[in-house]
């Protein structure tokens, strides 16, 4: 693909008066003014010019609710939704979003949400069957890896703009509303600010008077200088990283974002509907060959290399046991909450490229959209920017560590926290990747390689041909 750099600096971001603050609703704001009895008219007037520049700047609506409503919801009669989100299974963020739903259900007694639980790696194939079937949710997640299929099978509403609206659209960093569009159409509503950044044992870092890597030899002595045996049994039990190396799409993104950093494209769009796959490149096996060394043949990471997923990874690194991953900030979250005394300890730092290659990184988002058979197309769009509103989404973050796409928010959450520092830093050099109804196929060609290298004790350079020749084809297939 072609890469763009995004026109997206949280740290430009930051520095704007007119975006600072943390989590308050102009609603909030507005009902408190009102209940001052003392209040003038110059006050009066001074609040709405506020209010006025808050909305036109994108910040929170002052509409007594704290975020966008411009549905009467109300008055929709009897509603029921169900609202399938692949964060509801999880330990940090299912809960959460549960007591946003009840609160959106008392504010609304009409309305009735209906959680359905998916897991990320399931969500491809559960909305195939679903959509096939006719029994899509109301709400479902979505992301860039699938939005072209979304698009191409009619899953979504074709106005979801319109339903959210300009204003609530005007809040949103541009990037991720350009992330979510496909072809002209806005496919789903971002949520979570994917940028990947490598976390790391500040602590130790700093304890053992270790410089932040910039490319990968750098890294991997960083790593050896980490990989200790902590309680002199003669094994190491402190590793300097983790890699995920599961087939599942939530190691495979994260090594379409390692693949980037040796100058490899997974597909590149040639202009005429045609796609070329980047998989035969000396970038990609550059890459592979890389990630396998890293992985499993430096010694700098635990064992089990393939059944280490993500929940793995980070288990890893709250225990002790590896200091390094590189990950969206959501990483954050699982550490914390395996190991609450990690909070202090860690930070961020943007991704290491091969040496010879421009700093970079992947901006993705994971997101919502509205199903085309959804009954309550208005009501499912209110409920989304209830859910996402500044406060909420400083919330979210509170409750899960994740990154929002609402500007506002995000602006509050990086003033208030360094951990993200380094997330801030790689997003001056975040690229996007080109809607590709195949992607989903790529990804997992990748995880095929490296698990038959690993495990089946194929050469890399017979699985690299293989990999090449299925990539190439699955180009071919979706080229018009």
């Amino acid at each position: 693909m072609k890469r763009r750099e995004l026109a997206f600096a949280m740290a430009a971001m930051m520095a704007a008066s007119a975006l600072s603050g943390c989590g308050g609703s102009g609603g909030d704001s507005t009902a408190a003014t009102t209940a001052a009895s003392a209040e003038t008219t110059a006050a009066s007037v001074e609040k709405e010019e506020e209010k006025q520049q808050t909305e036109a700047e994108g910040g929170e609506a002052a509409d007594g609710k704290g975020y966008y409503s411009t549905f009467d919801v109300a008055g929709a009669g009897d509603v029921k939704l169900d609202v399938m989100i692949t964060s509801l299974g999880d330990s940090d963020g299912g809960p959460y979003l549960r007591s946003v739903m009840d609160q959106y259900m008392e504010m609304y007694p009409n309305v009735t949400l209906n959680p359905v639980e998916c897991s990320m790696n399931d969500l491809y194939t559960t909305l195939i069957t679903q959509a096939t079937a006719g029994t899509l949710p109301d709400i479902f997640t979505m992301s860039e890896a699938y939005s072209a299929n979304c698009l191409e099978m009619g899953m979504m509403v074709d106005n979801l703009q319109e339903l959210l609206g300009q204003e609530y659209m005007n809040g949103l960093l541009e990037v991720a509303v350009e992330n979510s569009t496909v072809d002209g159409t806005f496919v789903f509503m971002p949520w979570q600010n994917n940028t990947s950044a490598m976390v790391y044992r500040k602590d130790l870092f700093e304890e053992k008077g270790i410089e932040i890597p910039t490319n990968w030899d750098e890294f991997l002595e960083a790593a050896k200088a980490l990989t200790e045996d902590t309680d002199g049994d003669g094994k190491a039990d402190r590793y300097g990283s983790a890699f995920a190396g599961t087939r599942n799409d939530s190691a495979e993104s994260r090594f379409q974002t390692f693949a980037l950093t040796f100058g490899c494209d997974f597909i590149t769009p040639n202009g005429d509907g045609t796609f070329t796959s980047g998989f035969g490149t000396d970038a990609y096996k550059n890459a592979m060959g890389t990630f396998v060394r890293l992985a499993v043949e430096e010694g700098v990471t635990p064992p089990g290399f393939v059944e280490t997923g993500y929940s793995e990874a980070y288990t890893m690194i709250a225990a002790d046991e590896a200091c390094m991953f590189f990950s969206p900030s959501n990483v954050l979250g699982g550490i914390y909450n395996a190991n609450p005394d990690m909070r202090g300890k860690m930070g961020s730092f943007p991704m290491p490229t091969a040496k010879g290659v421009d700093p970079v990184t992947s901006f993705s988002s994971v997101g919502m959209t509205i199903s085309s058979t959804s009954k309550n197309p208005e009501v499912a769009a209110d409920f989304l920017k209830f859910m996402t509103s500044v406060e909420n989404s400083v919330a979210w973050n509170e409750a899960t560590c994740r990154l929002p796409v609402v500007k506002e928010a995000l602006t509050a959450i990086c003033e208030n926290d360094d951990v993200y520092n380094g997330f801030v830093e790689a997003s001056d050099s975040a690229v996007i990747y080109p809607p590709f109804a195949g992607l989903a196929e790529l990804r997992d060609i990748c995880a095929e390689c490296w698990q038959t290298v690993v495990s089946e004790g194929v050469s890399l350079d017979d699985a690299l041909a293989t990999a090449a020749a299925k990539a190439e084809e699955t180009a071919k297939s979706y080229s018009n």
